[in-house]
């Protein structure tokens, strides 16, 4: 049963060995409650003589009182204001853009660092795009020498019909 009231009396009463280590046992007086505690510290500091606490009280052979936590998690569904940050949110689309550009390509069979690089960065710019003015990129990915130059969805759509799927699936799926 949880209760409120002011500590009277906190007195030492040894120790035991627990699953944590050496639990310090003190015996509370909180009104007319009379209970065993256990702490991890010597110098506990849940029960204060002549401060008012909230506790748990229960009762039996051996009753005990346990100091009730007041902890209130951020109810606030995972909200938290770094996830505003617009540079953070960029770090993390260039991270998951750098995977898929290297996929496509080493399926494109040029898999050098800077054909990675420039179709990960076009990768970024289209997700990071306001969704009124997004649309397929058409600027030219850099091609070794003995290739053909085509555009990045040229890319896309060829990475798309290796994998077995197309680059403009119906019913608004997508690829992958």
């Amino acid at each position: 049963m949880i209760k409120k009231g002011i500590v009277g009396s906190v007195q030492s009463n040894g120790t035991w060995e627990g699953k944590y280590g050496i639990m310090y046992k003190y015996e509370v007086h909180i009104g007319e409650d009379v209970g065993e505690y256990s702490s991890k510290m010597e110098n506990q500091n849940k029960f204060v003589v002549g401060q008012e606490a909230e506790y748990e009280f229960i009762g039996g052979q051996y009753p005990k009182i346990k100091p009730v936590n007041n902890f209130q998690p951020n109810s606030g569904g995972g909200y938290n204001k770094r996830t505003e940050d617009p540079d953070r949110q960029r770090m993390i689309v260039k991270q998951s853009s750098l995977k898929v550009a290297a996929d496509l390509c080493i399926a494109n069979d040029k898999a050098d660092l800077n054909s990675v690089f420039v179709v990960a960065d076009k990768i970024v710019e289209w997700v990071m795009q306001k969704p009124s003015v997004q649309q397929a990129p058409a600027v030219s990915v850099v091609q070794p020498a003995n290739q053909k130059v085509r555009s990045s969805m040229d890319d896309i759509e060829h990475f798309a019909e290796q994998s077995g799927q197309t680059a403009y699936p119906k019913d608004d799926q997508l690829p992958f």
